[in-house]
């Protein structure tokens, strides 16, 4: 045991001097969530505030049957009206962008209107116009019809519950917590993985591949520690470093939480979000999702281990263990799509079980029996990695390579 603590120490000191795998294992995790939360927070703000002055250019081709549209348009908010000559005008000003939406209304249309007979009116616009004043037009068309709608009820005197005798009054029995978490919940798990992933892999590449090229392997090897305890004090090393940026990952969470709390006019925009976050702060939430988050991580850095030894050198061990990503990221984004959930068949999935664990957690979802069938599974898994990592570790011909 005390030769597992003296290689721990030492390989742990040897990589917090290395810049790169702080960079990766905390200082990445505690700026990126801030970051993205906060950021997000902001953009809706910003969005919300342009959408309220976003004022939307119309322009009305008449042919002296639009007296209705105009009289309605004229009270309609967040719109410049004016005249336009005819379609082809109508079509280069909007190509131009000197106008976003020009009303045709056809030969007696007022007429049709008036007579309840069918018509129509068309409207001249581009998609790629900006999404508020898309929004606004379409909103427009739609209060339109209502208004015409009502009149025309009004007028024949027939009450407007008519249209719809019986109103449909939902009561949505999920917290915001859940609603959001169902939404949004799928992409926390995947930095987590990601994270764990890349804690471990620069360490385990430094403590092993690096350590051949360097030469500074065979001094273990030939200490009086026993190539079981060489092997446990670097696992101890890669395991603590995954593990440790995943924690900053959550970390990186609560903070954004507080610097969103903070400012009432982000959080009043990211309410639901900020629920959420809070959700995840809950001491019950923060165990389970670090009791899911360790297994894997031992998983991982027995599988990182075991491919450094492999390799030759440094760069070697980067070929071999990068494309692993591809492995962890498909299972992580399965478990984002709708539908998929923890159950008793996905709980023994590597990496989706995860994923799904975790955005379950987030919500507030989990249930107990998929839950700790993950947890059996993961430490199950990770034992079967220890295993292999270790035999892989004994063989010489693996030691020596190269």
């Amino acid at each position: 045991m005390k030769n597992i603590i003296t290689i721990f120490k030492k390989e742990l000191k040897d990589i917090m001097r290395d810049k790169r795998t702080l960079t990766v294992m905390l200082l990445i995790p505690l700026v990126l969530y801030p970051a993205i939360f906060v950021g997000i927070s902001k953009y809706m703000s910003g969005q919300s505030e342009k959408a309220q002055s976003e004022t939307v250019r119309l322009g009305i081709i008449t042919n002296g049957n639009a007296d209705h549209f105009a009289q309605f348009i004229a009270n309609m908010p967040n719109t410049r009206v004016s005249d336009v000559a005819d379609t082809t005008l109508a079509k280069e000003m909007i190509l131009n962008d000197s106008i976003d939406v020009v009303y045709f209304f056809p030969a007696g249309y007022d007429s049709a209107l008036a007579k309840l007979e069918p018509t129509q009116f068309n409207y001249f616009f581009t998609s790629t116009n900006n999404e508020f004043e898309v929004g606004i037009i379409e909103n427009i068309n739609k209060v339109y019809k209502e208004s015409l709608v009502k009149e025309k009820l009004k007028d024949k005197q027939i009450p407007e519950t008519i249209l719809e005798p019986a109103t449909p009054v939902s009561r949505n029995l999920a917290s915001s917590r859940e609603q959001i978490g169902s939404i949004i919940g799928g992409i926390l798990p995947y930095f987590f993985i990601i994270f764990c992933m890349i804690g471990c892999m620069y360490p385990a590449i430094d403590l092993a591949a690096g350590e051949k090229e360097r030469g500074s392997l065979e001094t273990l090897l030939v200490s009086s520690a026993s190539r079981l305890e060489i092997y446990v004090g670097k696992l101890l090393t890669v395991t603590l470093s995954g593990f440790t940026s995943a924690v900053a990952s959550i970390v990186g969470i609560i903070i954004s939480a507080k610097i969103i709390g903070s400012d009432p006019s982000q959080a009043a925009g990211m309410a639901q979000i900020l629920d959420l976050l809070n959700g995840i702060m809950e001491p019950g939430s923060i165990i389970q999702m670090l009791l899911v988050l360790l297994p894997l991580n031992i998983f991982f850095a027995a599988v990182t281990l075991m491919l450094s030894i492999y390799a030759r050198t440094f760069k070697e061990a980067q070929s071999m263990i990068t494309p692993l990503m591809i492995f962890i990221v498909f299972p992580t984004i399965f478990g984002m799509l709708p539908g998929v959930r923890l159950d008793y068949g996905t709980a023994l999935v590597p990496i989706l079980n995860v994923s799904l664990g975790t955005k379950e957690i987030i919500s507030g979802t989990a249930q107990t029996g998929p839950l700790l069938l993950t947890y059996a599974a993961l430490f199950i898994y990770a034992a079967i990695a220890l295993i292999l990592s270790v035999r892989f570790f004994n063989n010489e011909k693996n030691i020596l390579r190269g």
